[in-house]
């Protein structure tokens, strides 16, 4: 507060110190600085009010560095001004000196006296609103990094000037978004270097890709005499993907609204497609040999635009001109635009690798309708050639989950040669992060929404650029460390491998990578990844062995005793989940109550026949053995009082079938019915009877029915797992209510009945140790919740991140197949290691491709940023020459930009990446593989 009677009444807020001046001072002082915030002091009311530069008289006067031009003839205009602190009015005076240029007299127009001052203008002819491009830069920025609409920056602005009557404040809202889409595109012009309003190249404003190879500008000199088999080396990996979110709305628009970026950014010339769709007209849906999923025409969304298919690199930057509005679904019409638009700055390569999540169906009649299209003879300017490249497709890892089980197999990135790492997802993340900005782009118009949409793809290359050499360096080493890992797990697998198997198994190899990047053939291949059907002993399998071994060696005591063990589990089995539904029903309902006893009564027969059964089989062993431990018992003097009663039981520890624990006080009629059902097996005898010789026989069947019911346990366990995991992807595939609650509802179960195949197995293994099984026993080893992980010898168990994880526990040493006696036996066991061995030798071939094309991205990255860093150094050449300062100086800061990012690249990347040796004429000479990439003869 000033002191009475002095004359510093007012107060900067945004000079260092928030100093007092008086009004002459103030206004001599805040000249270069007029936008400060500005309090008064008011004696009458005691305390600061706001207040402006320009209601304290100041003006601006442009021209002249801030004084008046002598020349001026007209009276000063009100005009508001936008900036960072507020919004304010403040009189505005024009230089009018005349100038020479081009032989004629000119005066330099408002708009551009404006700019001179760090001003921008809201139009162009006689502005009565400018806003600061710092303000302009800000909410440029804060767009792209927080998607914040203009709408709620404006309303931000407005609160900051008067937070009591906000609307009070000039509404400039529509000038500042058609302001700050003029500076945007000026900005992305400014980028590439191009003439605003003068692009004629297409693609010519997009942010390109450092690592994906670019005809003409990073890709080696020599590469088309690679060898064939690492064609993938120069091939472009790239996404397909629809994306209902980006819509927009079915409203009232102006019609001659375009694009600013048209043709020069990321979005397919709309003129060319619309001529194209109106000739190719309205195609059948095709059939398809997979499921109907929307992206192949059986889906439906509503709009004037509905969403977008896109085209972008593994490495989540957009491709030029490959974007194209869907206007209802995703339909193959719609893409084959998006990938003939796209893949035109690449025809010049051998190959590209395609990943879709319905690539099982695309690329099937692709070239059919390609020579439909031709057949239209259309003219259109952005399409200059149908000869593609050699194209190979795969369904994402994420995807292919929905598919079918031969589709997860001959699709898949994970099996194809030239693959590397590539899940072929990246399109998901690029959803993820972009998004956001739909609640903004789905109210535009056309012209404005193509505009940001480009704006925001490129700023997220921008970001992507200047992160790429981490990327690529920490890729790398992650790379050379899997191979390292994987290569010894495999090295330890084919330790335990008869050399005549390898040899069988890599012939099939060979001959499934040669045929499986036809499609044509995949029809008449073998599925090498998956285990056969058989090829896996159950308990009904293991039930089955032991009959036609035990009826070997006992005859038919042997093969009834097996019988009378294999039905006592099942009463044991029957009689637990029997006692889990009591506690869980509502007996209070009769259906329900009915259903129940009906099978408790059944139980009691079948346990009844099955008792007699088991006494007769396995009874008098018991009894026999019991007699002798009794008489040995008596002879040592020292009488067990466990031995007063039988049978003799044990305590297994928790629930078994005859130590049934009641939840509550009241025990119901069935749970009753269900105590009295005794089963009798020899894990549930003391120790003493247990391992006695005469029990020798009935303890190993037991023991060998239980593995196959933990087998079992296991098996279904992994099934209900995968299940679970393929609900989070079709949890997003739909929308509504009730698709939430129908996902949830089957999570639920899936939860459910892998929780019960969870606790089955832990129970089971009990009894295996009860039995003799060791704990360290390394076929049933003890099951953690974190051990309950997918098993992914089965394609349809697979999930992302599977290829960094180390194998499950139940899969790591096979040496135990070649002891088996049995050939019958021997093989079986060979069809379980067969496509564990053909996935942990494709899981090495992926690794070891990845690391030589992230070798090649390396150098491919390096070329890039020389060759830009050069392009920027030539313009700023040019600039001087033509005296334009300006030009000069940003491409001698974008070239000192490629510089940096080259200095990192190679101080990251290993030295023999970019190396290059020249002869005496300044020729590339021949170079070994190391230097020069791997594929080339030496």
């Amino acid at each position: 507060m000033p002191a009475e009677g002095a004359p510093c009444r007012l107060r900067c807020y945004d000079c260092l110190g928030r100093p007092h001046y008086c009004e002459t001072c103030l206004l001599r002082t805040h000249r270069r600085t007029p936008f400060h915030r500005i309090w008064r002091w008011s004696t009458e009311d005691g305390f600061w009010h706001k207040t402006t530069t320009g209601a304290l008289g100041m003006k601006l006067w442009g021209g002249h560095n801030g004084a008046p031009c002598p020349n001026i003839t007209r009276d000063p205009r009100m005009m508001v001004f936008v900036h960072e602190h507020s919004v304010s009015s403040m009189a505005c005076s024009f230089c009018e000196c005349v100038e020479m240029a081009g032989g004629e007299q000119l005066v330099t127009s408002e708009p551009l006296q404006l700019v001179e001052m760090g001003l921008y203008p809201a139009s162009w002819k006689q502005p009565r609103t400018a806003y600061t491009i710092t303000l302009l830069e800000s909410y440029h920025l804060l767009s792209l990094q927080t998607h914040c609409s203009a709408e709620d920056f404006y309303t931000y602005l407005r609160r900051k000037t008067d937070n009591v009557a906000p609307k009070t404040v000039p509404d400039r809202y529509r000038e500042l978004s058609n302001s700050a889409r003029e500076f945007a595109y000026l900005r992305q012009c400014k980028r590439a270097g191009e003439m605003p309003g003068k692009i004629t190249t297409r693609g010519s404003l997009t942010v390109k890709c450092p690592c994906c190879p670019q005809p003409g500008i990073n890709m080696r000199v020599n590469w088309k005499d690679r060898c064939a088999d690492y064609f993938y080396l120069d091939a472009l990996f790239y996404s397909i993907d629809g994306n209902f979110r980006q819509s927009q709305r079915n409203k009232p628009m102006d019609k001659n609204d375009v694009a600013l970026s048209r043709g020069a950014g990321y979005f397919a010339d709309v003129n060319d497609f619309q001529e194209y769709a109106s000739k190719i007209g309205k195609p059948e849906p095709e059939p398809t040999t997979c499921h109907k999923f929307g992206a192949a025409g059986y889906g439906g969304h509503n709009g004037k635009v509905s969403g977008i298919i896109a085209l972008a690199c593994r490495h989540m930057f957009m491709l030029p001109g490959s974007i194209v509005d869907l206007n209802k679904r995703e339909a193959y019409l719609y893409v084959d635009f998006a990938v003939v638009s796209g893949m035109q700055p690449y025809v010049g390569l051998r190959l590209v690798k395609q990943t879709y999540d319905i690539a099982c169906q695309y690329l099937i009649n692709f070239g059919r309708r390609l020579e439909h299209w031709k057949q239209l003879c259309l003219t259109l300017s952005s399409i200059t050639t149908f000869n593609l490249p050699r194209t190979e497709g795969a369904i994402g890892l994420w995807h292919a989950l929905a598919h079918q089980l031969l589709c997860r197999i001959f699709k898949s990135p994970e099996f194809m040669p030239g693959s590397g790492r590539y899940e072929g997802e990246g399109m998901e993340r690029i959803w993820a992060i972009t998004n956001d900005v739909s609640a903004r782009t789905k109210e535009m118009t056309s012209g404005h929404r193509h505009d940001v949409l480009n704006d925001v793809y490129s700023d997220l290359h921008v970001r992507r650029v200047h992160n790429i050499v981490h990327m690529l360096d920490t890729s790398l080493k992650e790379a050379e460390r899997f191979l390292q890992e994987t290569t010894e797990a495999l090295e330890k697998l084919e330790e335990s491998v008869s050399d005549d198997k390898l040899e069988e198994w890599r012939r099939d190899e060979a001959q499934w990578l040669q045929d499986v990047v036809d499609f044509c053939n995949h029809e008449h291949m073998e599925d090498v990844y998956s285990p056969h059907v058989d090829a896996a002993l159950s308990e009904a399998g293991a039930l089955k062995v032991l009959k036609e071994e035990k009826g070997k060696t006992f005859g038919i005591q042997g093969m009834g005793m097996v019988s009378a063990i294999q039905e006592m589990i099942e009463i044991e089995r029957e009689k637990l989940e029997l006692t889990k539904k009591v506690r869980e029903a509502d007996l209070s309902k009769t259906r329900q109550r009915n259903a129940l006893g009906r099978r408790v009564v059944a139980l009691q027969g079948q346990a009844d026949v099955c008792r007699r059964q088991y006494e007769r089989f396995v009874g008098e062993l018991v009894a026999a053995t019991v007699e002798e431990i009794r008489l040995a018992v008596k002879t040592s003097k020292s009488v067990g009082a466990s031995l007063d009663a039988f049978p003799l039981s044990c305590d297994l520890g928790g629930e078994t079938a005859n130590n049934l624990v009641a939840e509550d006080a009241y025990l119901s009629e069935y749970l009753e019915m269900l105590h009295a059902i005794h089963v009798e097996l020899p894990s549930y005898y003391v120790a003493s009877v247990r391992t006695h010789a005469k029990m020798a026989e009935p303890v190993s069947i037991e023991r060998k029915l239980r593995e196959g019911q933990a087998k079992d346990a296991l098996d279904e366990l992994r099934t209900h797992l995968t299940a679970l995991y393929s609900l989070e992807d079709l949890r997003g595939q739909g929308t509504g209510q009730a698709h939430g609650q129908r996902v949830k509802a089957l999570a639920t179960t899936e939860v459910a009945i892998g929780h019960q195949a969870r606790d089955e197995y832990r129970r089971v293994r009990k009894v295996l140790i009860t039995l003799g099984m060791s704990e360290d026993d390394k076929t049933f080893r003890v099951l953690t919740d974190e051990d309950a992980k997918p098993f992914i010898i089965f394609s349809h168990q697979h999930r992302r991140g599977d290829s960094k994880r180390t194998g499950s526990w139940l899969w790591e040493d096979f040496s135990f197949a070649d002891n088996q006696g049995d050939n019958e036996v021997k093989e079986f066991m060979y069809h379980k290691i067969r496509p564990f061995w053909f996935r942990k030798r494709a899981a090495r071939a992926r690794w070891q491709e990845e690391v030589y094309i992230k070798r090649e991205e390396m150098y491919r990255t390096t070329l890039f940023f020389e060759y830009y860093r050069d392009r920027w150094s030539a313009r700023a050449m040019d600039a001087e020459e033509d005296g334009r300062e300006g030009a000069m100086v940003y491409a001698r800061r974008q070239s000192h930009r490629y510089a940096r990012l080259l200095a990192d690249a190679r101080h990251a990347f290993p030295t023999d990446v970019s190396m290059v040796r020249k002869d005496r004429c300044g020729c590339e000479s021949e170079l070994t593989n190391i230097v020069q990439g791997i594929g080339f003869a030496k």
